[in-house]
Parts: C-alpha cells; structure tokens; sequence
C-alpha cells in the first residue's frame, strides 16, 4: 500500500506539475480528433467524423489518467457554417471531468482554395473529487474533507484554422474565463487554467508517386504559468488508407502510432514510451481510436481531408 501510495504521489506531483498546465488530457492522435483541440475545425473536413477515442496513460500504475471522448461535427451545406458536440470523460485518481462541447464554426473563403475558420465551444463540466481516495499521516488537515465534492463547471474555447487543400495551421484558447472550481471552502484558489494550442501540419506527395504521402505537423502548448511544450509528428500515408508514424515530446515520451481505413470506416492505434522518471514504474500509454466518415463523397464541399 505504501509503495503505491508513494508511485500515486510521484504521478500526481508530475502530472499537476506537468501542468499547472496539464488539467487538460493528453492525445496520442489527436491529429485525427482535432476538434478537441480547436473548435474552429469543426464542419471544415470533406466529410462528417464520428469518432470514439480511448485513452490510458501509463499502464501499470493504479488510477493514472483515462479518458474517453466521443466526438462528431458536420458542415451545413452552402451555409459556410459547421457544428458538432464532444462528450469527455478524463479521470485520474481522486479527481474526474465528464462533460459536453457544443461546438460551432464560421468558414470564410480567403480565395478559391484557402479558407479561415473561426470557432467558439461551449463548456459544461462536472468536476468530482473524490477525497475518500486519500491515505494521509495527518488526519486533521484542513484542506481534506474525506468527503465526495462535485460542481458544474461552465466555460468556453475560441479558435481559428487556417487551410487549404495541403496545409492547415491554427491556435486555440480553451478555458477562456478560467472559471472556478467551487469545491473545498478551504482552499482560496481553486480554478481552470486557460491553455493555449497552436497547431499545424502539411501534407507532401512522394515526387513520381501517387500513393505515399508524408504529413509532417506540431502542436505547441503553453499557459500563463508555465514553459512551453511541444509535440513533433510525422505521419505517412499509403493509398490513402493505411498510414503510420511517430510523434516526440521532448523529456517525456515517443509515441509510435498505426492505422487503416476500409471505406468509411477506419482505426488507429497508439502507443507512448515513456523515457521520464515515471518509465520505473509504467510500461507506457495506449491509445485506441475508432472512426466513421459519414457523407464521404470524394471532397464536394472543396476543404481538406487527409484519407
């Protein structure tokens, strides 16, 4: 019991540390899941995605963070208008977040190819922590209730993308009014902090080759109280319905990732090696996504699809 009271510490500490900035989950493919990462994406690909992501980090250690997110956006035909919802579910010790995005995006043309979107989503989040889940020395702490806390959260993401048929670029402010965790009298600061993404990618075709392409991309993440860090992906495409890559974050993990596509239907698989101090104590993260392009009708609505 000690031992794992001790691992759950060292999580803990690196994960919040890791992110006053890390409240957020963590994605190993979020490139095919984007929307969770600016809502502006939303109504801006060649077809409809419903996609089911599930994500486990650091196998091997109890209760380190799972979530699950289920994801669908569409454009409005000739209304330059996207919606979609993403229902979460991120869990990680004592604490979890379940909750709803309601998404919304406006697309204006730059010329016959290039196109900017602006996004805003609406947050409402159940915040529950779970102090039964502590095992302390000191019993009389004020700061811990040993009780069962939950309240509803309300907040708000705004983005903007950039694309066209080979690129796309964008950056995201998400939980724009820091809104407060009203849990635990005793605690004075208690809130979201607001995350910034910026994000792009373009897509190459091998010189004499109709079926390789190579899509290098970044996503940068930072917030007010903490350094920046960065994730580097690389990703190849074959006939357009097999891929597979690699993405780096520096100090932290590589992630080697896989997939296909039958028609509309496709998946992908992810798996993270940790070389931190946590790779001790964890075999690594896993991510499973499952995806349905729905209207998939060869690129009617001239915006960019990457299958």
């Amino acid at each position: 019991m000690k031992k794992n009271l001790l691992i759950f510490l060292l999580v803990f500490f690196m994960y919040t540390g890791h992110v006053k900035a890390q409240q957020l989950p963590l994605y190993s493919q979020y490139v095919m899941n984007d929307i969770y990462i600016n809502p502006a994406i939303t109504g801006t690909k060649d077809y409809d995605p419903l996609v089911l992501s599930i994500h486990k980090q650091w196998v091997g250690i109890n209760n380190s963070p799972a979530t699950q997110t289920l994801s669908y956006h569409k454009a409005m035909a000739k209304q330059n208008i996207g919606l979609g919802g993403i229902l979460f579910n991120d869990t990680f010790g004592p604490e979890s977040h379940l909750g709803l995005q309601l998404l919304f995006s406006y697309q204006f043309h730059i010329d016959r190819v290039n196109k900017v979107s602006l996004g805003l989503a609406g947050i409402a989040m159940q915040y529950k922590l779970d102090q039964r889940f502590y095992e302390l020395t000191d019993y009389y702490d004020p700061a811990v209730t040993y009780m069962v806390e939950k309240t509803i959260v309300p907040d708000a993401n705004i983005g903007v993308y950039f694309y066209g048929r080979k690129y796309y670029a964008g950056i995201t402010a998400a939980h724009l009014f820091q809104s407060k965790l009203k849990i635990n009298k005793n605690i004075k600061e208690n809130k979201m902090v607001r995350h910034y993404f910026i994000m792009g990618g373009y897509k190459f075709s091998f010189p004499n080759s109709d079926i390789w392409e190579f899509e290098p991309s970044i996503l940068l993440k930072f917030t007010e109280h903490t350094p920046l860090q960065f994730d580097i992906n690389t990703k190849f495409y074959y006939n357009k319905n097999f891929w597979f890559g690699f993405s780096i974050r520096p100090n932290d993990s590589f992630i080697a990732n896989i997939g296909f596509k039958y028609k509309q239907y496709y998946i992908g698989y992810a798996y993270d090696f940790t070389f931190s101090d946590l790779s001790r104590y964890t075999f690594g993260s896993q991510e499973i996504l499952f995806g349905i392009n729905f209207n998939e009708k060869g690129g009617k609505r001239n915006n960019r699809s990457f299958f």
